[in-house]
């Protein structure tokens, strides 16, 4: 194993996790080990990655925050976090399961077939399965884990595919869980492309009509699938965009107060405050020193 440290922390920057921070190795897209071996069972400091992760709980307890969500640790759980979102979890000493980490340029070979809805913005981090359901997932990992010990092309399409079909399997039971996010339907893939725009451009634009615009709708049509489907008006989904990463920044970096509110598109840090308080109950002073 290498010695490069574990975590590469600047003052303007979220410590961002990489799979070879975490293994001392280099991967070609597509990493599964058992955790019990190679896992941590601490991740205090809060965290990015440049992979997606499907964390596979077989057997644990504790506590998983992911973008400031605290979800209750239990057997049978699978766990989905996507590059950019920050997480940290505490273990019991005794979990098992599998971890997943897959590059953005394996899932972008899979985009043309159809998006993941558990890697999409603001949903759901977690599902729970039966026992028979998790060994079920368990004998397609098992069989994942088979091929890429053969690292010659053949296998490494045979590995895709098994991939493919894993994910797939997740999302079926993830839509079983979840199935408001589903989208299937026009209006629900216009939500989607609104989150995945607000992704791109929520720092430096906040108003409805940039949005609507870039979708090819109307600011009013925008807002009323908004409140159907997300219960809230457009301005307040990007609002809370915003809001989301200056937490990030607040618990994650030491940039300052003003810092932050700058980074993210409000010259005037009394208005960021202002807001900032407005969706979270508290400043960001308080809120950094939780």
């Amino acid at each position: 194993m290498n010695n490069q440290p574990l975590f590469s922390l600047q003052k303007y920057s979220i410590p961002i996790l990489s799979v070879g921070n975490i293994l001392g190795e280099e991967t070609l897209g597509i990493t599964l080990f058992r955790h019990s071996v190679k896992g941590r069972n601490e991740f205090e400091q809060p965290h990015k990655h440049d992979f997606y992760l499907v964390f596979f709980v077989e057997k644990g307890s504790g506590v998983h925050n992911v973008d400031f969500t605290q979800y209750k640790v239990d057997d049978y759980q699978v766990y989905f976090i996507r590059p950019g979102q920050v997480h940290n979890w505490s273990l019991d000493v005794d979990t098992s399961g599998f971890q997943l980490m897959v590059s953005a340029d394996v899932i972008t070979i899979f985009s043309n077939l159809g998006a993941f809805p558990f890697f999409e913005q603001s949903v759901p981090s977690c599902i729970s399965l039966t026992q028979k359901e998790f060994e079920e997932f368990k004998d397609h990992l098992h069989e994942i884990e088979v091929v890429l010990s053969n690292n010659d092309l053949l296998n490494r399409e045979i590995v895709l595919l098994r991939l493919h079909l894993l994910l797939k399997l997740l999302q079926k039971e993830y839509l079983v869980q979840y199935p408001e996010h589903d989208s299937s339907t026009k209006p629900e893939k216009i939500i989607k492309g609104f989150h995945a725009l607000i992704d791109d451009h929520y720092n430096v634009e906040s108003s409805v009509n940039f949005y609507a615009d870039k979708l090819n709708i109307t600011p009013n049509y925008l807002n009323i699938l908004s409140q159907k489907y997300l219960k809230i008006p457009a301005s307040d989904v990007i609002k809370q965009r915003t809001i989301l990463e200056a937490k990030r920044l607040l618990t994650s970096t030491h940039l300052s107060i003003k810092e932050i509110g700058y980074q993210l598109g409000f010259n005037d840090n009394t208005y960021f405050t202002k807001v900032f308080k407005k969706y979270t109950g508290k400043t960001p002073g308080d809120f950094k020193k939780l």
